[in-house]
């Protein structure tokens, strides 16, 4: 049913487009919700193929869409999904095609029968994880329920997985941060770094890979940090909590200075290796629930980490080693938090 679909995909972060009920029976005839990832927009439009001019009713909501997107310049993926109980002769024709394409608009045709997507010609079987909600929604019972009630219960999950209303933790962190910048600026003879900043393991004085994750060498230095922080740690506080914000925040950001004190031969200070923690759970949060991240998407989280990681490799002064342990150790810690609706 075209409603079970529309669950799916309300469940798993796509947006409503268009949707038309028959003005009789209130049963859903055709719905349509779109999610950005990576550079394409998806755009799945469900018809019940069981009703008359499904071709027709199709074939109006994909012009409305590629209209409305013609003039982006992001590409757009049509998905028709033609939900029916037997395949005719008539639609298995009309489902069977190469990918239509009008400059950056594709359109695709799936079927979906009782027994499971069923996809006729040369055009991709997969798309996103769009295959596995679509056979998800067959096994769902839809009986009694209405538009409104999918609507609803849509909302009610995603609120479900937000575990904190509220991220002060992380405007406190970046108080902090710019409060101690403030003090480094006063401090003509640079005693809080030579005191605080990380040294090469095995001089002692370990509490030092705690403090010098709340220094930093420049204005750019803490400004980069303070961005990264706001985006990364306003996530990991939303979704994973404070007490875990916290955890991956500090333990990842200490594990990932003694890391790179094994490989110093000077100072070391920042906050990044922290900050590439939260990164990384914020990455396996995305991973593990295959959904975006208020707005971030998979593809994008990793290219974000990639340039992260590439441009600590490229500028010279950069601890990329905490980086990349900060990432790892973030990724590691995450994995430990049981995540609602993984």
């Amino acid at each position: 049913m075209v409603l079970g679909i529309m669950q799916e995909l309300l469940l798993n972060d796509f947006t409503p487009i268009l949707s038309t009920q028959a003005a009789i029976t209130g049963e859903l005839d055709i719905f349509c919700a779109g999610k950005q990832a990576g550079p394409n927009l998806y755009c799945v439009i469900a018809v019940d193929a069981r009703k008359p001019e499904y071709k027709q009713k199709f074939e109006h909501f994909a012009g409305y869409i590629g209209a409305s997107h013609s003039m982006n310049d992001y590409n757009v993926v049509i998905l028709g999904v033609f939900d029916t109980d037997e395949v005719s002769d008539e639609l298995k024709e009309y489902a069977t095609a190469t990918v239509e394409s009008f400059e950056k608009i594709n359109i695709i045709k799936w079927v979906l029968t009782p027994n499971g997507v069923e996809v006729y010609g040369r055009q991709p079987d997969r798309l996103l994880n769009i295959r596995t909600l679509l056979e998800k929604s067959l096994t769902e019972d839809m009986s009694g329920k209405t538009v409104a009630d999918v609507t609803a219960y849509g909302h009610e999950k995603r609120r479900e997985r937000i575990v904190s209303g509220n991220t002060f933790l992380t405007y406190i962190m970046i108080g902090v941060l710019i409060l101690i910048y403030i003090l480094q600026i006063f401090d003509k003879n640079d005693t809080l770094i030579y005191d605080y900043a990380a040294l090469p393991l095995g001089n002692g004085e370990l509490y030092r890979n705690f403090t010098c994750m709340f220094l930093h060498g420049s204005v750019e230095h803490l400004l980069s940090n303070l961005l990264a922080l706001y985006i990364f740690g306003t996530r990991v506080e939303r979704y994973y909590g404070k007490k875990m914000f916290a955890l991956i925040y500090f333990i990842g950001g200490v594990l990932a200075s003694v890391t790179s004190s094994a490989f110093l031969s000077g100072m070391a200070l920042g906050a990044s290796g922290a900050i590439f923690a939260l990164m990384g759970a914020v990455l396996m949060y995305s991973l593990r629930t295959k959904r975006s991240i208020d707005g971030f998407d998979l593809y994008f989280l990793i290219f974000f980490v990639l340039v992260g990681l590439a441009g600590g490799g490229l500028v010279a002064g950069i601890d990329n080693i905490a980086h990349i342990a900060g990432f790892v150790y973030g990724c590691v810690i995450s994995m430990f938090y049981g995540i609602k609706g993984e």
